[in-house]
């Protein structure tokens, strides 16, 4: 994300800066004319009234031109990104006619933009500052935003009213508004909900619905819709100084001055005066937008724009924060009930952002945002630089369904048993909020649905949820009759009608809709998909041409050096790419390899499961000695599409190799790897041959990969396979670890284990290790020193910084770092090297006879205790090792027999730390 300006910039010009953002306006008198008398004008200097309007414009010009140097800072730039547009002609204008007049000119011209992009989606050329939203919500900048997902997917109840046909939505969204305003209650914050609706008929149908209906009491009358073709009035309710302004829908169109009454209302809604506690709009209010008290986002549009600004935008509705920033400020959260954009915005778009999305646990270590770039600074490029080929689609979609009939549709579902018809849908729903950057859980609740209460809307509703899925349009009219007859006919285990009291609970239910997509998806691709073989298009992309972009370091997901990459690092996910980039950094017949990461990144296009088009990311590009590449695939858990994604990669391949360079898909399965005993990449890809031949030759897939999976959720659940550890560590030992140390233990187990045989660093496997046990120290301080700290700052000061009088001068250093740093453990969580603070702690319980008040004397007492020196032994042995071989890397870690031994030290240093208290 750009650096932005909060608001929108209204002109001043003062000592030779000039910052606005509606200049063009000053030279656009033709307008203005048309405007009421009397009306005034403050887009830049003084206030003025229509009457002298061109006159000051006139006026304006000529004292920005007086100036010799002008700079222009310019807020929401991604407006002006067309260089015909008028504000780049009344920049142009500035220019020239200083030059003209004074010999001087533009100094600078400085875009801010949350969402840097032109109207293709596209980043900027001339973005040359970026601050990642990760950094943000890490620095307290920002709200922490999560993701509000339910036990089981929000479906979409088949009706054509909104207010209804998003029920499990806007009842999550409001039981979570509901909490987060008790949680702000007694700080005298308000709270508001945020709807983000499809198009002006949901949001007024929602918004009657808020401000009418019961089952939304806390809504009723308090609910605000805002969009572009509202109609209505602005009403004064009450009497004297309980008087309120509030807005009227009705048939009549809006008047200007309502329309700037409005406009009034919506920037007061933070106000606790303001009587409205939610907003239901489509458009994003875009500029002037500075609203931030929004807790809970319920976004209902589709998000098809393949800019993908819209979804960021409804994010940042509600990411201002309502108490001032600073990682010692409130932790302020906002919750975004689960929509599919978003979990395609935040593994996808967001990617670049630096937003881990991983799922820890709640004790989790805090990941750190990282750029990955070409690194020109170290590296030659030119010698590490890989081609990629650009290649057409290997499926092309056709714009009509023709051919389908009911005999197709029996024909389709011969495969499946009837359904019972009638029986009560599931009304109980549990909810749980996750972190949409950690994906850790952090609240949860249980909400009653009510039932389906008519089958009014259902097949239309039908329809549009498969022109959705196969990004198609006009298919009602040959689909509406199939899907009618298919619930009266075909899918019960008797015949129904659309009416029928039996049929209209069921209408709901999970299995109905996942039978409809199983059965029609199939059949509309069979129809309008087709095969095509693809073809270079363009000259091959360079990766040393791509872009800056960020990711998450962190020890699931850590950012690795290596010297034959032209990147600055390799990003990795899972254990099995941290052991295949060491691998391939040392293989001998390697001349260089990249991670295929970032919004550049090569994506193969394939049918899924369904018939559903989709994407697939390899993993690796590797560049061999003899000038042929590998297309590499490391795969430690299958999915369902697995055998998809290697024909599409392989068809890729093929049609990218050309006489004087050839490509290979490598598909590297974990066992494979683990048993591989050779240290090149051509002897891995012939032992990995045979088991990405038999993925290939799989003749039923259907019986192996059953079509009846939920089609709406993206990408299929996958199965991961569990790491053979134990014969590094017993089960007891891992069962009583917590669950994300057991995680990283198991990690850093599993990728001893690849890495066992091959002769290489084993440093990478204790960094899966060492954010749990820096979280393992940290947890054992505070469970000894914090009941102990005083409560209030000014004790806590003095607690901290202790009288040191008495003590040598030259110790006094040792033990004023150590002060506070148990300051920014204890008080911030945040302290520096916990393992080695903790080390600190323990020998200056058992072995310093200095006598120190404040928080050493509680040290004192809560490390000398029994068994004090053999756990003081333990952490300075971890201590001491993971400085000389994993965070400094004074010796490189080559002994297998070593690292094994130290590893189980690790593990039961973890479990003895964890544990005590």
């Amino acid at each position: 994300m750009s650096v932005t300006l909060q608001g929108e910039a209204s002109g001043a010009a003062t000592g030779g800066i000039l910052y606005l953002t509606n200049i063009h306006r000053l030279f656009d008198t033709s307008k203005r004319q048309k405007k009421k008398d009397g009306e005034t004008y403050a887009w830049m200097g003084p206030a003025v009234s229509k009457a002298s309007a061109l006159d000051t414009g006139a006026e304006l010009r000529d004292r920005i031109t007086a100036h010799r140097r002008v700079m222009v800072l310019n807020d929401e730039a991604h407006h002006i990104w067309d260089p015909d547009s008028a504000w780049n002609e009344a920049i142009r204008y500035l220019h020239e006619t200083i030059q003209a007049r004074t010999g001087g000119g533009l100094a600078a011209q400085l875009d801010f933009s949350a969402t840097p992009k032109d109207n293709k989606g596209q980043y900027f050329k001339h973005i040359i500052c970026d601050s990642p939203l990760g950094e943000a919500v890490d620095g307290g900048i920002v709200k922490t935003p999560i993701i509000g997902k339910a036990d089981r997917r929000l479906e979409e109840q088949p009706d054509d009213n909104a207010a209804y046909r998003f029920e499990r939505h806007l009842r999550l969204g409001y039981e979570r508004w509901k909490a987060s305003r008790e949680e702000w209650r007694k700080s005298g914050k308000k709270t508001l909900l945020f709807v983000m609706c499809e198009d002006t008929e949901a949001a007024d149908q929602i918004a009657t619905r808020f401000n009418t209906d019961e089952t939304f009491k806390e809504l009723n009358g308090t609910t605000i819709n805002l969009h572009t073709n509202l109609k209505g009035k602005i009403k004064k309710v009450g009497r004297g100084a309980a008087a309120q302004e509030v807005f009227v829908e009705d048939e009549k169109a809006i008047s200007d001055e309502d329309l700037k009454r409005l406009r009034k209302l919506s920037r007061e809604l933070d106000s606790n005066s303001s009587p409205f506690n939610c907003i239901v709009s489509v458009l994003m209010l875009r500029e002037g937008w500075d609203v931030r008290n929004v807790t809970t986002i319920v976004p209902l549009r589709p998000y098809s724009s393949k800019a993908n600004i819209l979804p960021e935008q409804t994010l940042g509705r509600g990411l201002r924060r309502m108490t001032p920033p600073g990682t010692q400020g409130a932790n302020e959260l906002v919750t975004v009930v689960d929509h599919p954009a978003f979990a395609s915005l935040y593994q996808q778009e967001l990617a670049q952002e630096g937003l881990p999305i991983e799922m820890v646990d709640v004790d989790r270590v805090p990941a750190t945002t990282i750029s990955i770039y070409p690194d020109e600074g170290r590296k030659d490029l030119r010698e590490l630089d890989i081609l990629v080929p650009k290649l057409t689609a290997g499926h092309r979609m056709l714009a009509k369904l023709e051919g389908l009939i009911i005999d197709d549709v029996r024909q389709e579902f011969s495969k499946y048993k009837p359904l019972p018809l009638g029986g009560k849908g599931k009304t109980d729903i549990d909810y749980e909020g996750r972190h949409l950057f950690t994906g850790e859980v952090v609240e949860r609740m249980k909400i009653n649905l009510p039932l389906l209460e008519s089958g009014v809307g259902a097949v239309s509703y039908f329809v549009k949820q498969l022109q959705q899925i196969c990004k198609l349009r006009g298919l009602h009219a040959p689909l509406a009759p199939l899907i009618q007859t298919f619930l009266e006919e075909i899918l019960f285990e008797r015949k129904t009608d659309l009416y029928d009291p039996a049929l209209i609970p069921r209408l709901g239910d999970a299995d109905v809709g996942e039978h409809i997509r199983a059965v029609f998806v199939p059949l509309i691709r069979a129809r309008t998909t087709t095969v095509e073989v693809r073809t270079p298009t363009e000259e091959p992309m360079s990766l040393a041409h791509w872009k800056p972009y960020q990711v998450t370091h962190s020890e699931r997901r850590p950012a690795l050096e290596a010297g034959r990459t032209l990147f600055n690092l390799v990003s990795c996910n899972r254990e099995l790419e941290v052991a295949m980039s060491r691998f391939t950094d040392r293989a001998p017949d390697v001349a260089a390899f990249a991670k295929n990461g970032g919004p550049q990144c090569l994506r193969i296009d394939y049918l899924a499961a369904g018939g559903r088009l989709a994407f697939y990311t390899p993993d690796f590009f590797i560049r061999g000695t003899d000038g042929n590449y590998y297309l590499v695939e490391t795969k430690g858990r299958e999915d369902q599409d697995v055998p998809r994604k290697a024909r599409a990669a392989v068809a890729w391949c093929k049609s990218a190799s050309n006489p004087s360079c050839q490509w290979e898909y490598l598909y590297v399965p974990q066992g494979v790897f683990e048993r591989l005993s050779g240290d090149s990449v051509g002897e891995l890809a012939r032992t990995c041959a045979p088991a990405l031949q038999n993925l290939l030759t799989e003749e039923d897939l259907a019986a192996r990969y059953p079509l009846f999976v939920p089609l709406m959720t993206g990408e299929a659940e996958e199965v991961e396979k569990a790491p053979e550890i134990k014969s590094l560590v017993d089960a007891a030992t891992l069962e009583a670890l917590p669950p994300r140390y057991r995680k990283a233990v198991e990690q850093a187990v599993t990728l001893f284990l690849f890495l066992e045989t091959k002769g290489m660093n084993y440093a990478a496997v204790f960094n899966a290790l060492l954010g749990s046990m820096d979280e393992a120290a940290k947890g054992l301080m505070l469970r000894r020193l914090q009941p102990n700290m005083p409560p209030t700052a000014p004790e806590q000061r003095a607690w901290f910084d202790p009288y040191l009088g008495d003590v040598d001068y030259k110790a006094r250093p040792q033990y004023q770092n150590m002060s506070k740093n148990l300051k920014k453990t204890l008080v911030f969580q945040a302290g520096f090297s916990p393992l080695g603070l903790l080390r600190s702690c323990m020998d200056y319980a058992l072995n310093d006879t200095t006598k120190i008040g404040g928080v050493f004397e509680y040290v004192k007492a809560g490390f000398k205790v029994q068994g004090g020196r053999e756990m003081l032994s333990m952490v300075t042995s971890i201590n001491d090792f993971r400085n000389t071989y994993v965070a400094h890397q004074e010796k490189e870690l080559t002994d297998a027999g070593l690292a094994e031994k130290e590893l189980r030290s690790w593990i039961n240093g973890l479990k003895t730390l964890s544990s005590s208290h």
